[in-house]
């Protein structure tokens, strides 16, 4: 009995802690007036909404959101590969558009 409460708990502790990662190649990084920050990118083939330049968006402050948006635009300007690493399960093919989406934990430059 002992055993199965281990295992049921190791169980639910993976899972809520699942992540997914999209290793993807940036085709547009569309900066709004209102500071709205959305990325087209192979992974999904529609907008992905990633932060605001204005305000904090689901934990993302401005400044984060700025080095963010400076690395795609150079991302997508030297050919390069990016990663978006998200909590959560999902994939990049599912992952909700615009203001839906949900925020990045973390975004780099790959290759």
């Amino acid at each position: 009995m002992k055993k199965l409460v281990i295992l049921i708990t190791l169980f639910v502790s993976v899972s809520a802690f699942s992540a997914f990662n999209c290793e993807v190649n940036v085709d547009r990084v569309l900066v709004y007036r209102d500071g709205s920050i959305n990325i087209l990118h192979n992974g999904r083939n529609d907008y992905t909404y990633i932060c605001n330049l204005n305000d904090t968006w689901k934990g993302v402050d401005v400044i984060t959101c700025a080095m963010w948006t400076s690395m795609l635009q150079s991302t997508q300007n030297n050919d390069k590969r990016a990663i978006f690493y998200y909590d959560g399960t999902g994939s990049c093919a599912a992952l909700p558009i615009y203001g839906s989406s949900p925020a990045p934990v973390y975004i780099g430059s790959i290759d």
